[in-house]
């Protein structure tokens, strides 16, 4: 399939200003050649201005060449930017197809990038998370990881662990020389020092999918003590109904919010009391959900009656003490009705939710699979500590091979077919 051209939008689809249309392949050149009234002018890497026939139609349009291996894939890529019309950029794929090339799987593009060696498979996924990144935070967190943190991190690691492997290899080869002790003693300190490593990285992922994914905030409170008005607040605009009546919110409202480029998602929730009411009854229930999955839960009490409602979550709880508006506060206390110590509550969410581990070109894991596998290698590691302890130099290195296969799957080095067409294909077809 790798000899085989292919082509795709690379831009979104709709109608725009501009759209591009990438192929990648042996047969690149010679197809755009086939289309492209002036090809004999394209050079690499240098934009084209002319007229593109795609048969039904024809479009004014800038066309590029990067030549093999100096591209996106390694292979021969052409791009097409053409007006943003959806007739004229599937008019130009369907001309592309007609001339040889076909349509790319999803992810094809950077698939072809990985099996020439131009990125490693979390460098690959990296990509990924940077298209889809929904906050400034896990942009740069994605583009980190594109351009090698996390690659950088793991291949330390695992090429101390491939040099301590040769050197146990030749330890069970000459078992005669009584040389297991000795490598015992000098294999421990490496050991240890990468189950530290490890466990570092392993820490790094209670920030890092929060960055990825964004944090899961919810208001929970009495009736009347505030909670829409504090989202309202938060917000910075009126997007929950606030009124002097109890039991005004029904059911859980989610909105979002970006603060140091982290994206925040509100859940506000209705007042918790016992009620006859069973559409308010329900919304209790919703609240009670979403205080046990939130990230954050703002437990907001009224100063002017305060009652600390018991909240059952797996996250942590802040207590918002609000309308000093009415009230006698503390220093942390609020008024969502004025405002007043809004932006230190926010800055308060923040701290709790990444407690300050925000990377900028230092290795960070926001990938579930990443952080099972880096688990997964610290583990073998644990094994292989105690195994050198007992100077068993065979478990030790079972143990190590371990360790080594797990780290493997994250660069891709010993990547399974399966793995490989379950991460690329949720990539966008033109990626």
């Amino acid at each position: 399939m790798k000899s085989e051209t292919i082509t795709a939008l690379s831009s979104a689809a709709g109608r725009g200003a501009v759209a591009v249309v990438r192929m990648s392949g042996p047969e690149a050149k010679s197809i755009l050649s086939g289309c492209f009234l002036r090809a004999d002018r394209l050079e690499h890497g240098r934009m084209v201005l002319g007229t593109l026939d795609a048969g039904r139609l024809r479009d004014r349009v800038l066309a590029v060449m990067f030549y093999a291996p100096e591209s996106y894939t390694g292979e021969d890529v052409a791009e097409v930017h053409c007006h943003g019309s959806p007739e004229v950029y599937e008019a130009i794929i369907r001309r592309f197809i007609a001339l040889g090339a076909r349509l790319a799987e999803p992810g094809e593009f950077t698939r072809r990038a990985f099996e020439a060696g131009k990125m490693s498979l979390d460098e690959a996924e990296a990509v990924s998370d940077l298209i889809n990144a929904q906050s400034a935070a896990a942009a740069n967190a994605a583009y980190d990881g594109m351009r090698g943190a996390l690659h950088k991190a793991v291949s330390g690691i695992y090429d101390r662990l491939l040099s301590l492997a040769g050197e146990m290899t030749a330890a069970l080869d000459y078992p005669e020389e009584d040389v297991e002790a000795r490598t015992s003693a000098e294999a421990l300190p490496t050991v240890r020092e990468c189950i530290r490593a490890l466990k570092a990285l392993a820490d790094s992922y209670g920030a890092g999918e929060k960055i990825r994914e964004g944090v899961r905030v919810a208001i929970v409170g009495l009736p009347n003590a505030g909670k829409s008005s504090l989202l309202n607040s938060l917000l910075g605009s009126d997007r929950a109904i606030v009124t002097a009546k109890a039991g005004t919110t029904r059911d859980t409202i989610e909105c979002s919010y970006e603060y140091k480029g982290v994206l925040f998602t509100l859940i506000d929730t209705a007042g918790v009391r016992d009620t006859d009411d069973e559409a308010e009854a329900a919304g209790v229930a919703r609240s009670a959900a979403a205080a046990k999955t939130a990230h954050i839960v703002l437990r907001v009490i009224d100063l002017s009656a305060p009652v600390i409602l018991p909240v059952e979550t797996s996250g942590a709880v802040i207590d918002v003490y609000n309308k000093t508006d009415i009230a006698e506060g503390g220093a942390d206390a609020v008024s969502a009705l004025t405002g007043k110590g809004i932006r230190e509550l926010k800055e308060r969410i923040y701290r709790t939710a990444l407690g300050g581990k925000i990377s900028s070109g230092g290795a960070m894991i926001t990938n579930g699979r990443h952080y099972a596998l880096v688990l997964e290698a610290a583990e073998e590691l644990a094994h292989a500590e105690e195994a050198f302890s007992a100077d068993a130099v065979d478990l030790a290195s079972a143990a190590v091979s371990g360790a080594l296969s797990a780290l493997g799957r994250v660069t891709g080095a010993n990547a399974t077919e399966d793995v490989l067409d379950d991460i690329f294909s949720r990539f966008c077809v033109g990626k």
